[in-house]
């Protein structure tokens, strides 16, 4: 196994991003042995610069995707923080500030998307210019690189300086240099799976933008190349493992639950060792897309074609079995237990599986409890959005998609604020965005459980909720 020791200057952010011993499980090795390329090489000398440049943004972008799955997770109703060294104020979101523990350390969420777009930047200003070798393909890869991170930071924020002591960007704008990022990429390079990646990624962004034809377009054009591509975030046991495992696989106190109605899907990664892939971008997404904008069209019919499409896909998806030790203390854990998604809704059989020492199915790409039969018997637009709304639930479960769709927004972190002249407490996107239609308190996780009769009630059926506020959660209504 060749290893590669990389450090890069990222004079945006001035910081060093410090990539080391990243194996062959992580990134392609090349035939690079072991080279030290500093911060000076590469300003004076950056011939084979974009080589470990592209490893190193490989890295910064799963180390970025790593960090946001689980810390929006559990800000979502997807799952509850019981004991974790992670926020205990997230499950209340109104109560996150740029002062959160996983939210202010620049190591974190916003730091790491923000060291993903500088990186990205800071090869196209200086490390590709300089290195005669970089071809178009190599500036495809760090155009995409630099869309995803603004993506991110655009479904997660609602605004972001872009350069070192910039003025704040609303998201409703930095979205359309998402774009631009994704076009230039797709310019340089529209062949192999590289075409795949960056058309789902322009369908994502163009919905975030509310450009419902030109979401439809990439949408359609993804799945006319590939109707079952997955591109993922890549961890190894060594140098960066997949954070989502150690809160729901290791599971040393029973750290993060999910909410009853998803039990099925819990743990979506399950290999001990963290190696396990985060899905970024799939084909199953390009479905949802579609389906989303025939309802908004009020195409009923439509959509119901793109949802049984979109279950075919997911019934070839692998299945993996998985010996679960985790004691689900105080938490339903019986094969029998019944779920209703709140007190007016139907109980449901088979979301809850035994834990405590018994094998479970996982789905480390996607899965959904909603069958042909349901959607074939859909006749209302509304109930549609409901289910629509939980299928993306399910399919995106731990991948870091769910606070987004929630119309939840983090604040900037603090020293953001602190030493960018331009950015001031009280300043738009300085605290957090949480809609009035989200439950007070922690209810978001709240349900009621009677072992003895075997019912698990939630609280809010929060896809309900949003089918009543779609015109506000939906970027096509």
């Amino acid at each position: 196994m060749n290893r590669i020791k990389l450090i890069f200057g990222i004079s945006t952010l001035l910081l060093f991003l410090m990539i080391f011993n990243t194996g062959c499980e992580l990134i392609d090795p090349t035939e690079v042995n072991n080279p030290s390329i500093t911060q000076e090489k590469l300003f004076k000398d950056a011939t084979g610069g974009a080589k470990p440049l592209l490893s190193g943004l490989e890295f910064a972008f799963s180390d970025a995707i790593n960090r946001t799955s689980f810390f929006t997770e559990v800000v979502s109703d997807n799952y509850i923080n019981t004991s974790t060294f992670i926020s205990t104020q997230l499950d209340d979101p109104r109560l996150i500030t740029p002062n959160d523990q996983y939210l202010g350390d620049f190591r974190e969420i916003y730091g790491k998307l923000q060291t993903l777009h500088a990186l990205a930047d800071f090869g196209l200003n200086t490390v590709l210019k300089a290195d005669q070798q970089s071809t178009n393909k190599d500036a495809a890869r760090v155009h995409f690189y630099k869309g995803m991170a603004i993506l991110l930071l655009c479904e997660n924020f609602q605004a972001f300086p872009l350069e070192e002591n910039g003025k704040m960007i609303q998201s409703k704008d930095a979205i359309k240099i998402a774009i631009s990022s994704f076009s230039n990429s797709y310019q340089l390079n529209s062949s192999g799976t590289h075409a795949i990646a960056v058309k789902l990624a322009l369908a994502r962004a163009y919905r975030i933008d509310k450009n419902k034809a030109l979401a439809i377009q990439s949408a359609s054009e993804a799945l006319g190349l590939s109707g079952n591509y997955v591109f993922s975030a890549e961890y190894d046991p060594i140098n960066l493992t997949n954070r989502m495992n150690l809160f729901t696989v290791v599971r040393n106190q029973n750290d993060m639950q999910p909410l009853p109605r998803l039990d099925f899907l819990d743990p979506k990664f399950a290999n001990r060792d963290g190696s396990d892939p985060i899905p970024v971008l799939k084909s199953e997404e390009a479905y949802l897309i579609l389906a989303e904008a025939a309802l908004s069209n009020g195409d009923l019919g439509g959509t119901k074609t793109y949802l049984r499409d979109l279950i075919q896909l997911v019934k070839t998806r692998n299945e993996v079995p998985y010996l679960d030790r985790d004691p689900r203390r105080n938490r339903p854990n019986n094969n029998n237990d019944k779920v209703k998604a709140d007190a007016s809704s139907p109980a449901i059989a088979g979301l809850i599986f035994k834990r405590s020492n018994s094998t479970v199915n996982t789905y480390p790409v996607s899965a959904t409890s909603i069958t042909e039969d349901q959607i074939n018997s859909l006749t209302d637009n509304n109930e549609a959005f409901r289910v629509l709304y939980l299928i993306r639930q399910e399919i995106l479960f731990s991948e870091g998609r769910r606070m987004s769709d929630l119309g939840i927004r983090l604040p900037v972190m603090n020293r953001q604020i602190d030493a960018n002249p331009n950015v001031h407490p009280g300043d738009f996107g300085t605290s957090v965005l949480v809609p009035s239609y989200i439950p007070q308190g922690r209810d978001l996780d709240s349900f009621e459980y009677d072992a003895n009769a075997n019912l698990v009630t939630i609280k809010y059926d929060m896809n309900k909720i949003l089918m009543q506020n779609k015109s506000s959660v939906s970027p096509f209504f």
